[in-house]
């Protein structure tokens, strides 16, 4: 309890190379003083902005069925590519709520400021229009902040989008990749980032990415996730999968299984 107290008070800051560095933080308040006027800011969507809330359709719930398929012998690209028609027909009708409850407002208040501000997201491009109905039903939109309203794709092995402020990786491009050839499109190069993303590894991707660039870089790991109420029960998701037309929340889920309902 303690620790988690202390997470909220303060962010760790970890010096790298250069003008880069990378912040360990549970809070959207330890960033936003960190934006100034020169800022362009990145975020990341799933257990970040948003999370599911239920079950089935959470980000865990997808890791879990890939890695159960791996386990089975799959490398890591068969298992997502076995399990990814699934996630599109589920993420068409799955709810989402904010991983904080500060993130949005603080969003808004960036905007307000004119801060450039888009999404960064290992999401493929088949899933964009779902995204964009996730965000909007929490009443946001990358679309008025970000640095080009246009939609196109990015040059690379598999798939991406830029469109409506976010920009759609793939599951197997490299964010910072991405992200640095999506300048070189635009023709623009901000003077400094920050990024947000609940896994260190891919701050560390666009870390590396946006040195080569000599772009001032701030890497934020955001660990918020870690510490919310856990949405992933595998059981539930199982059971609410029998009912996939009209996604069940939990308790409701729990309230049938409790009374052997199918």
């Amino acid at each position: 309890m303690f620790l988690r107290i202390m997470c909220y008070l303060i962010a760790f800051f970890v010096p790298l190379i250069g003008d880069a560095k990378i912040i360990e933080t549970v809070t959207i308040e330890n960033i936003v003083s960190l934006i100034d006027e020169n800022t362009w800011l990145l975020v990341d969507l799933d257990n970040t902005i948003y999370e599911g809330k239920q079950a089935l359709g959470h980000t865990e719930w997808f890791y879990d069925r890939a890695h159960g398929k791996m386990r089975n012998g799959m490398t890591l690209e068969e298992a997502t590519r076995e399990c990814y028609p699934e996630w599109i027909e589920v993420q068409k009708i799955c709810p989402v709520k904010p991983v904080e409850a500060a993130f949005i407002p603080a969003l808004m208040n960036l905007r307000q400021r004119n801060i450039v501000m888009m999404g960064l997201t290992h999401r493929q491009p088949s899933l964009a229009e779902s995204t964009i109905r996730q965000l909007a039903s929490l009443e946001w939109s990358f679309l008025d902040s970000a640095p080009l309203k246009k939609t196109f794709v990015v040059p690379s092995e598999t798939p991406t989008i830029y469109t409506q402020g976010i920009l759609f990786t793939g599951e197997y491009n490299k964010k910072g990749e991405i992200f640095v050839r999506f300048l070189s499109l635009i023709n623009q190069k901000p003077k400094k980032v920050v990024f947000i993303d609940d896994r260190r590894s891919h701050v560390e991707e666009v870390e590396k990415a946006l040195i080569e660039q000599n772009i001032e870089y701030i890497g934020v790991h955001y660990t918020a996730i870690e510490y919310v109420e856990k949405v992933y029960f595998p059981e539930i998701a199982e059971f609410q999968k029998k009912f996939l037309n009209k996604i069940m929340s939990n308790d409701a889920a729990q309230l049938l299984m409790q009374y052997e309902i199918e």
